[in-house]
């Protein structure tokens, strides 16, 4: 699992994600995830949500959400396989953390690399932006422009901790009528479904979809290609 880490300076970095701990009873802001420093010399837990706003502003954006190497609770807590909640609770503690424990995080984590635009190709794709979108609640469209290269670029604003850039090209087709922030008093999305079907990825701005149960009364975006791009917060 990797995010990118949003800083309260504007400034932002790429890290592996080594663990994920929750209290909700307690509070929304008592959720953290264990990441790398922004220089990656060491482990820190990393709150979901930044501390003391008025609203729930995310700072932490999961861009691949892969957890096959996690030992994970029924709640969706834990951590890479090597590590437990007790072992990083005494790691935050100390000034000086274990060398071993270090080089055994910078191992797993080497040769990764996070690519700045990505195209939705396969159903792991479509998991990751899922996860960095929040399936895309609260978004709306506030930018739309088909360019000239025949690609209909979107610009989403809204969603936690982000904003993004989407392109769509090839045998396009797409009606957003019902979600045009200068056609509609409600443009905002609550939910998504993005899938691949028969050569084509669909966007629709409803939870649960297929391709069957698109209309008109939906905003939706079918195309043979659909990338994108993050802009933390």
């Amino acid at each position: 699992m990797h995010a990118i880490i949003c800083q309260e300076n504007g400034s932002h970095y790429i890290s592996m994600v080594f663990g994920y701990y929750s209290d909700r009873a307690r509070s929304y802001y008592a959720d953290y995830w264990i990441v790398w420093d922004s220089k990656k010399e060491r482990l820190i837990k990393w709150p979901t949500f930044k501390p003391k706003k008025k609203f729930l502003e995310k700072q932490i954006l999961i861009v691949d959400a892969e957890q096959n190497d996690w030992n994970l609770n029924q709640d969706g807590e834990g951590c890479v396989k090597f590590l437990n909640r007790n072992l990083l609770d005494s790691i935050m503690k100390e000034n000086n953390q274990p060398q071993n424990i270090l080089e055994q995080c910078r191992k797993i984590d080497k040769g990764y690399i996070y690519d700045e635009i990505h195209e939705i190709k396969t159903q792991k794709d479509i998991e990751d932006l899922d996860w960095t979108t929040g399936n895309f609640h609260d978004a709306y469209i506030a930018k739309k422009k088909l360019q000239d290269d025949g690609k209909l670029y979107l610009r989403f604003e809204g969603i936690w901790g982000c904003d993004l850039e989407v392109w769509f090209w090839g045998d396009l087709e797409y009606d957003m009528s019902n979600r045009d922030p200068e056609l509609v008093d409600d443009p905002y999305w609550f939910d998504s479904t993005l899938l691949l079907h028969d050569g084509f990825v669909y966007l629709i701005d409803e939870e649960d979809m297929t391709v069957e149960k698109i209309t008109t009364d939906y905003c939706y975006f079918k195309a043979r290609h659909m990338e994108y791009r993050i802009i933390p917060k």
